[in-house]
């Protein structure tokens, strides 16, 4: 499919000319994905006109693929008839995504031109909260019987499967149930096609499945994902009653809006990033560089208490900014990688010890390579002046710096997951400030020492 870009033009000229059938022929060159992406660039009554003559293939999984406002807009803006269609066209389970992001009198009214069997089936998903997998889980699905033979589930499958809806469905992976609709396990559809016909779906397949509880949060599902290497899921009741199944497309976007949520908070973003407002950026942002500014006064506090010294040597004060900064560099490189590793399971919660060992002795090393780095180099510009102690007190300053930073970074998180504090959040103010502070106290301190 080309891009919706090249189209563009030519497709708002000719709504506006109202050429319809020359629209259409247009529209089946632009696939879903692509029209979606570009679907603010028309005016609320093209997207109308545009919508309507899709194909109600394309219609369904363009309206699945957009924003929620532009989900909301054609609710309001199609007619009741075209409404129901669409409802009823569409998957149970993205209905139910769509309806929790709408207004409750829309979606009562929404309810109101579905049938009483469709009702019952969103209200499925709309009972489990947002966040858990029952929320997240798909209705299409293929089932099979484990006493059949090959021969009879797929002449079943080909008979059960409708064509129109053989994007959304499931069929990767069978699902063999009993009469009551209890998980008996699984069986891969490339398995039944090249089995002999006689065996029986009982004799291929895997009787134990990884399954999820539809009250899991999405969170740990994409830790159970990625840890066994999954490529979808049963989701069951307590009773091994079938309710859905979660597959790893969903569980992608899921891991993705997890990865860019927690970047986002680290930069003090917030959840929607840089989509925020200017007052609303300011607003999340503020708070935290307060704990910042005030490390920074303290930082100025530490610098004053050492006036003297400074007097003395005041070539202390050139390399100051760079002790601190290498800190802050390192301590936000280690804990970027702890926060992710414990955001996606990498990282337990009992392999802190571990953790926090390996991040010490990996800021140790570029501590002394920097620190030996710096001190050579403070002997170029001040040697003469100074001699090997005042190189002396740079290098180790930065070794300090670079080996608390990294100490600080890998154990804070641990220490805010612990306490119910988001790690993401609060960690990279903290470790500025304290890496800074600790950092001129011990430089400043040693060169009272040893220069003075």
């Amino acid at each position: 499919m080309k891009t919706l870009q090249l189209y563009l033009s030519d497709l708002k000229e000719l709504v506006h000319a109202k050429e319809f059938g020359s629209v259409r022929t247009c529209l089946r060159e632009v696939g879903a994905i692509d029209l979606a992406d570009g679907w603010d660039r028309f005016t609320p009554d093209e997207r109308r006109v545009v919508f309507r003559l899709l194909t109600r293939q394309k219609a369904y999984a363009l309206f699945e693929e957009l924003e929620p406002e532009f989900q909301r807009e054609l609710l309001e803006t199609l007619g009741q008839e075209h409404v129901s269609e669409l409802l009823q066209g569409l998957e149970p389970s993205s209905v139910g995504r769509v309806a929790r992001d709408l207004p409750q009198s829309m979606v009562r009214h929404l309810m109101s031109v579905m049938k009483h069997a469709r009702q019952e089936s969103v209200q499925k998903y709309l009972q489990y909260s947002p966040q858990s997998v029952g929320a997240l889980m798909r209705g299409r699905y293929m089932t099979v019987e484990p006493q059949w033979t090959t021969k009879q589930a797929t002449e079943r499958i080909a008979l059960g499967t409708r064509l129109r809806h053989i994007a959304e469905t499931h069929l990767d992976t069978l699902m063999v149930t009993d009469g009551a609709g209890r998980l008996l396990g699984t069986v891969p559809l490339k398995v039944l096609v090249v089995a002999p016909n006689n065996m029986t779906v009982a004799d291929l397949m895997d009787p134990d499945p990884r399954t999820l509880s539809p009250e899991l949060d999405q969170e740990e599902a994409v830790k159970l994902f990625q840890k066994y290497k999954l490529k979808h899921a049963p989701v069951v009741k307590e009773d091994a009653v079938l309710l859905g199944i979660v597959v790893y497309g969903d569980i992608f976007e899921i891991a993705s809006e997890e990865t860019e949520e927690d970047f986002a908070k680290m930069a003090g973003l917030g959840q929607s990033g840089l989509a925020e407002g200017v007052l609303a950026q300011v607003r999340l942002r503020l708070p935290w560089l307060v704990i910042t500014c005030l490390g920074g006064v303290m930082v100025s506090s530490v610098i004053q208490g050492f006036e003297s010294t400074l007097s003395k040597v005041i070539a202390l004060a050139t390399f100051s900014p760079l002790i601190a900064g290498m800190g802050g560099n390192v301590g936000s490189q280690t804990a970027t990688l702890v926060v992710r590793g414990l955001a996606t399971g990498d990282i337990r919660d009992e392999d802190a010890r571990e953790t926090v060992g390996r991040e010490v002795l990996v800021g140790l090393a570029m501590g002394l390579f920097y620190g030996v780095a710096t001190a050579l180099i403070s002997f170029v510009f001040y040697g003469p002046r100074y001699g090997w102690r005042f190189s002396g007190v740079v290098g180790l300053a930065m070794a300090f710096s670079m080996t608390l930073a990294s100490f600080l970074a890998s154990v804070e998180p641990f220490v805010f997951r612990r306490i119910g504090v988001d790690p993401a959040t609060a960690t990279a103010p903290l470790i500025t400030t304290t890496t800074d502070l600790l950092s001129n106290l011990l430089y400043f301190g040693l060169a009272t020492a040893l220069l003075l």
